[in-house]
Protein backbone atom coordinates (compact mmCIF):
# COMPACT_ATOMS: atom_id res chain seq x y z
CA UNK A 1 0.00 0.00 0.00
CA UNK A 2 1.37 3.43 -0.95
CA UNK A 3 0.81 6.28 1.52
CA UNK A 4 1.38 10.03 1.15
CA UNK A 5 2.13 11.65 4.54
CA UNK A 6 2.32 15.35 5.40
CA UNK A 7 3.28 16.10 9.03
CA UNK A 8 5.55 18.98 10.09
CA UNK A 9 6.38 17.51 13.52
CA UNK A 10 9.55 15.60 12.62
CA UNK A 11 9.32 13.22 15.58
CA UNK A 12 5.69 12.30 14.87
CA UNK A 13 6.47 12.07 11.16
CA UNK A 14 9.24 9.54 11.88
CA UNK A 15 7.02 7.54 14.25
CA UNK A 16 4.24 7.28 11.66
CA UNK A 17 6.66 6.31 8.88
CA UNK A 18 8.32 3.63 11.03
CA UNK A 19 4.98 2.19 12.16
CA UNK A 20 3.46 2.08 8.67
CA UNK A 21 6.61 0.65 7.13
CA UNK A 22 6.33 -2.08 9.75
CA UNK A 23 3.03 -3.21 8.23
CA UNK A 24 4.58 -3.24 4.75
CA UNK A 25 3.32 0.15 3.60
CA UNK A 26 5.47 2.34 1.36
CA UNK A 27 5.41 5.89 2.71
CA UNK A 28 6.39 9.13 0.99
CA UNK A 29 6.63 11.66 3.81
CA UNK A 30 6.87 15.46 3.83
CA UNK A 31 7.19 18.02 6.62
CA UNK A 32 6.79 21.07 4.40
CA UNK A 33 3.50 22.11 2.82
CA UNK A 34 5.01 23.61 -0.33
CA UNK A 35 7.06 20.47 -1.01
CA UNK A 36 4.00 18.32 -0.41
CA UNK A 37 1.94 20.35 -2.91
CA UNK A 38 4.64 19.92 -5.55
CA UNK A 39 4.69 16.14 -5.10
CA UNK A 40 1.00 15.29 -4.95
CA UNK A 41 -0.11 12.79 -7.59
CA UNK A 42 -2.74 10.09 -8.00
CA UNK A 43 -0.53 7.07 -7.40
CA UNK A 44 -1.23 6.71 -3.68
CA UNK A 45 -3.76 4.50 -1.90
CA UNK A 46 -4.05 6.76 1.17
CA UNK A 47 -3.18 10.37 2.06
CA UNK A 48 -2.45 11.38 5.70
CA UNK A 49 -2.48 15.16 6.06
CA UNK A 50 -1.92 17.48 9.02
CA UNK A 51 -3.93 20.73 8.95
CA UNK A 52 -1.64 23.18 10.73
CA UNK A 53 1.42 23.31 8.50
CA UNK A 54 3.93 26.13 8.00
CA UNK A 55 3.25 28.25 4.91
CA UNK A 56 0.47 26.06 3.49
CA UNK A 57 -2.79 25.14 5.19
CA UNK A 58 -3.63 21.45 5.14
CA UNK A 59 -6.97 22.24 3.51
CA UNK A 60 -5.12 23.49 0.42
CA UNK A 61 -3.31 20.18 0.24
CA UNK A 62 -6.60 18.33 0.66
CA UNK A 63 -8.12 20.29 -2.25
CA UNK A 64 -5.11 19.58 -4.47
CA UNK A 65 -5.35 15.86 -3.69
CA UNK A 66 -9.03 15.81 -4.65
CA UNK A 67 -8.21 17.58 -7.92
CA UNK A 68 -5.61 14.92 -8.74
CA UNK A 69 -7.68 11.97 -7.55
CA UNK A 70 -11.40 12.52 -7.00
CA UNK A 71 -11.87 9.24 -5.13
CA UNK A 72 -8.76 9.62 -2.96
CA UNK A 73 -8.85 8.11 0.54
CA UNK A 74 -7.76 10.96 2.85
CA UNK A 75 -7.26 11.04 6.62
CA UNK A 76 -6.89 14.46 8.24
CA UNK A 77 -4.81 14.68 11.44
CA UNK A 78 -5.19 17.70 13.72
CA UNK A 79 -5.15 18.96 17.28
CA UNK A 80 -7.75 21.54 16.26
CA UNK A 81 -10.94 19.71 17.19
CA UNK A 82 -13.30 22.67 16.89
CA UNK A 83 -16.49 21.36 15.29
CA UNK A 84 -16.20 23.86 12.42
CA UNK A 85 -12.73 22.59 11.59
CA UNK A 86 -13.91 18.98 11.64
CA UNK A 87 -16.93 19.78 9.47
CA UNK A 88 -14.79 21.76 7.05
CA UNK A 89 -12.45 18.79 6.69
CA UNK A 90 -15.30 16.43 5.84
CA UNK A 91 -16.97 18.96 3.53
CA UNK A 92 -13.68 19.45 1.68
CA UNK A 93 -13.41 15.73 1.06
CA UNK A 94 -11.60 13.88 3.83
CA UNK A 95 -12.71 10.34 4.70
CA UNK A 96 -11.71 10.43 8.37
CA UNK A 97 -10.59 12.96 10.98
CA UNK A 98 -7.99 11.77 13.49
CA UNK A 99 -7.71 13.93 16.59
CA UNK A 100 -4.29 14.65 18.08
CA UNK A 101 -2.76 13.37 20.23
CA UNK A 102 -3.30 9.85 18.98
CA UNK A 103 -1.74 6.42 19.21
CA UNK A 104 -0.36 5.35 15.82
CA UNK A 105 -2.13 2.04 16.32
CA UNK A 106 -5.36 4.00 15.79
CA UNK A 107 -4.19 5.00 12.31
CA UNK A 108 -3.21 1.42 11.53
CA UNK A 109 -6.62 0.16 12.67
CA UNK A 110 -8.41 2.77 10.57
CA UNK A 111 -6.29 1.92 7.53
CA UNK A 112 -7.08 -1.78 7.81
CA UNK A 113 -10.76 -0.99 8.27
CA UNK A 114 -11.03 1.49 5.39
CA UNK A 115 -9.20 -0.27 2.59
CA UNK A 116 -11.12 -2.91 0.72
CA UNK A 117 -9.10 -6.08 0.30
CA UNK A 118 -8.01 -6.48 -3.28
CA UNK A 119 -9.68 -9.36 -5.10
CA UNK A 120 -7.36 -12.32 -5.38
CA UNK A 121 -8.81 -13.46 -8.69
CA UNK A 122 -9.55 -11.01 -11.51
CA UNK A 123 -11.57 -12.10 -14.54
CA UNK A 124 -10.08 -10.93 -17.84
CA UNK A 125 -11.38 -10.96 -21.39
CA UNK A 126 -11.00 -14.18 -23.41
CA UNK A 127 -11.88 -16.30 -20.37
CA UNK A 128 -8.69 -15.18 -18.64
CA UNK A 129 -7.90 -15.08 -14.92
CA UNK A 130 -5.24 -13.12 -13.06
CA UNK A 131 -4.58 -14.91 -9.74
CA UNK A 132 -2.53 -12.72 -7.42
CA UNK A 133 -1.76 -15.32 -4.76
CA UNK A 134 -0.31 -17.65 -7.39
CA UNK A 135 1.34 -14.87 -9.42
CA UNK A 136 -0.13 -16.29 -12.60
CA UNK A 137 -2.33 -15.64 -15.61
CA UNK A 138 -4.57 -18.44 -16.84
CA UNK A 139 -6.58 -18.66 -20.07
CA UNK A 140 -8.76 -21.76 -20.16
CA UNK A 141 -6.73 -24.88 -20.92
CA UNK A 142 -3.72 -22.94 -22.19
CA UNK A 143 -0.42 -23.16 -20.24
CA UNK A 144 -0.26 -21.18 -17.00
CA UNK A 145 1.71 -17.92 -17.35
CA UNK A 146 4.10 -17.07 -14.50
CA UNK A 147 4.51 -13.38 -13.67
CA UNK A 148 7.38 -11.30 -12.35
CA UNK A 149 6.87 -8.63 -9.66
CA UNK A 150 6.94 -5.79 -12.20
CA UNK A 151 4.53 -7.61 -14.48
CA UNK A 152 2.16 -8.04 -11.54
CA UNK A 153 2.55 -4.36 -10.65
CA UNK A 154 1.69 -3.44 -14.25
CA UNK A 155 -1.44 -5.59 -14.16
CA UNK A 156 -2.43 -4.16 -10.77
CA UNK A 157 -2.26 -0.53 -11.90
CA UNK A 158 -4.13 -1.30 -15.14
CA UNK A 159 -6.83 -3.14 -13.17
CA UNK A 160 -7.15 -0.18 -10.79
CA UNK A 161 -8.26 1.86 -13.80
CA UNK A 162 -10.80 -0.88 -14.63
CA UNK A 163 -10.66 -0.83 -18.39
CA UNK A 164 -9.90 2.87 -18.74
CA UNK A 165 -6.57 4.23 -19.88
CA UNK A 166 -3.74 4.42 -17.33
CA UNK A 167 -1.23 7.07 -18.37
CA UNK A 168 2.45 6.33 -18.84
CA UNK A 169 3.13 8.61 -15.86
CA UNK A 170 0.71 6.71 -13.61
CA UNK A 171 2.31 3.41 -14.59
CA UNK A 172 5.81 4.79 -13.93
CA UNK A 173 4.80 6.03 -10.49
CA UNK A 174 3.18 2.74 -9.54
CA UNK A 175 5.70 0.27 -10.96
CA UNK A 176 8.99 2.14 -10.53
CA UNK A 177 7.93 4.45 -7.64
CA UNK A 178 9.15 7.54 -9.46
CA UNK A 179 8.07 10.04 -12.06
CA UNK A 180 9.69 11.02 -15.35
CA UNK A 181 11.44 7.71 -15.86
CA UNK A 182 12.34 6.74 -19.40
CA UNK A 183 9.00 5.87 -21.02
CA UNK A 184 10.86 3.15 -22.87
CA UNK A 185 10.66 1.15 -19.65
CA UNK A 186 6.87 1.16 -19.82
CA UNK A 187 6.85 0.06 -23.45
CA UNK A 188 9.40 -2.65 -22.74
CA UNK A 189 7.42 -4.01 -19.80
CA UNK A 190 4.16 -4.03 -21.77
CA UNK A 191 5.91 -5.69 -24.71
CA UNK A 192 7.45 -8.31 -22.42
CA UNK A 193 4.16 -9.35 -20.85
CA UNK A 194 2.33 -9.30 -24.20
CA UNK A 195 4.79 -11.85 -25.58
CA UNK A 196 3.47 -14.21 -22.88
CA UNK A 197 -0.20 -13.59 -23.65
CA UNK A 198 -2.15 -15.84 -26.03
CA UNK A 199 -4.38 -12.84 -26.85
CA UNK A 200 -2.35 -9.69 -27.51
CA UNK A 201 -5.32 -7.34 -27.27
CA UNK A 202 -5.77 -8.05 -23.54
CA UNK A 203 -3.49 -5.02 -23.04
CA UNK A 204 -3.54 -2.28 -25.63
CA UNK A 205 -2.08 1.13 -26.24
CA UNK A 206 -4.83 3.67 -25.72
CA UNK A 207 -4.71 6.90 -27.73
CA UNK A 208 -0.89 6.86 -27.49
CA UNK A 209 -1.17 8.28 -23.96
CA UNK A 210 -1.18 5.10 -21.93
CA UNK A 211 -2.47 1.57 -21.72
CA UNK A 212 -5.63 -0.22 -20.71
CA UNK A 213 -6.52 -3.81 -19.91
CA UNK A 214 -9.64 -5.61 -21.07
CA UNK A 215 -11.48 -7.07 -18.10
CA UNK A 216 -14.34 -9.56 -18.24
CA UNK A 217 -17.81 -8.06 -18.03
CA UNK A 218 -18.64 -10.13 -14.94
CA UNK A 219 -15.75 -8.58 -13.03
CA UNK A 220 -16.78 -5.05 -13.95
CA UNK A 221 -20.40 -5.83 -13.00
CA UNK A 222 -19.24 -7.33 -9.69
CA UNK A 223 -17.16 -4.25 -8.87
CA UNK A 224 -20.00 -1.86 -9.68
CA UNK A 225 -22.30 -3.75 -7.30
CA UNK A 226 -19.72 -3.65 -4.48
CA UNK A 227 -18.89 0.04 -4.91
Amino acid sequence: MRIFLVEDDDILNDIIVTSLTGIECKVSSYNDGFEALDNIHSGYDLYLVDINLPNVNGFEILKKIKQCKADANIFIMSGDVDVNTVLNAYNTGCNDFIKKPFDVREIIAKIKNSVREEDNEIALAHNGKYIRSEKTLQFGSKPVIKLTKKEMALLDILIKYRGKSASNEAIEEYVWKQRDSDKGYVRQLVSKIKTKLPYKNIIENHNSTGYKIHLAKEYLDKFEKES
